[in-house]
């Protein structure tokens, strides 16, 4: 199977611009707005793992079209019940479509379609596991039954932009990915700036790189609560603007 011209050069920008970057949540807004651009799909998910002697845990979910609330209940709720995971591999990416995994009137008689699925109007779905030599997190879309099932060269480029996703990640980071990876603020600035509880998570918020909107999605506050906790981090940490204090937290 090969790509059209046209899909193919867009699929040359986008792994152009993927190996350029290196931030691990700057990497799943990338993927998760060209999947969005590129394949059909009502919502979508890409989160993180690591896989240990038995299970997989997955950390820090990303979505640009489920809201935080949903996007936790899965991860709280309903991860461990996913008949997906049953075909997870550890050493060798899987690229996968639910209605190959179990019959369809089977998945309609499960928990996670009952509760979490449908009332997202979600039906079908289609997804990845980025694998090579560690697990390195998964990537997953839903649609509706009206649109119909995810074709075989939706499951094909999926699989392509997968094998590039995962040699970029091992490439950066060759024994998997921790939760302690992801860009921690410095304890001694804490103290050092009398910040709040809610100041220094949303501090930490930031330097994951989130939107104001995102961290207060996140934290479950409005974002204009989150304008006002930034400026008093901005009084505080001595800096005028979102640019000085990320440079701030560099140092």
């Amino acid at each position: 199977m090969e790509l059209s011209n046209t899909r193919w050069r867009s699929f040359q920008g986008f792994l152009l611009e993927l190996y350029r970057q290196s931030r691990l949540n700057e990497i799943q807004k990338m993927v998760m707005e060209y999947l969005q651009a590129e394949i059909l799909h009502q919502c979508s998910m890409f989160d993180y793992g690591r896989a240990g002697d038995e299970t997989i845990r997955f950390f820090h979910p990303y979505s640009g079209n489920l809201d935080e609330q949903t996007l936790q209940d899965y991860y709280q709720n309903y991860q461990h019940k996913d008949y997906t995971v049953w075909n997870f591999s550890q050493t060798e990416p899987v690229v996968y479509r639910d209605s190959d995994l179990m019959p369809d009137y089977l998945r309609e008689k499960s928990r996670i379609y009952q509760q979490w699925m449908r009332p997202l109007g979600a039906y079908y779905g289609l997804g990845c596991t980025i694998v090579r030599r560690h697990f390195y997190g998964s990537v997953t879309m839903f649609r509706t039954k009206e649109a119909g099932d995810f074709t075989e060269e939706e499951v094909y480029f999926l699989g392509l932009l997968n094998t590039h996703l995962s040699s970029h990640l091992q490439m950066l980071y060759p024994n998997g990915i921790r939760e302690s990876d992801f860009r921690a603020v410095d304890e001694s600035l804490l103290g050092k700036y009398h910040l709040t509880e809610r100041e220094t998570e949303i501090l930490r918020q930031l330097g994951e790189g989130l939107t104001n909107q995102e961290i207060g999605g996140r934290l479950c506050i409005s974002e204009v609560t989150v304008k006002k906790h930034m400026s008093h981090i901005f009084e505080k940490m001595q800096v005028k603007n979102r640019n000085q204090l990320l440079l701030k937290l560099q140092k």
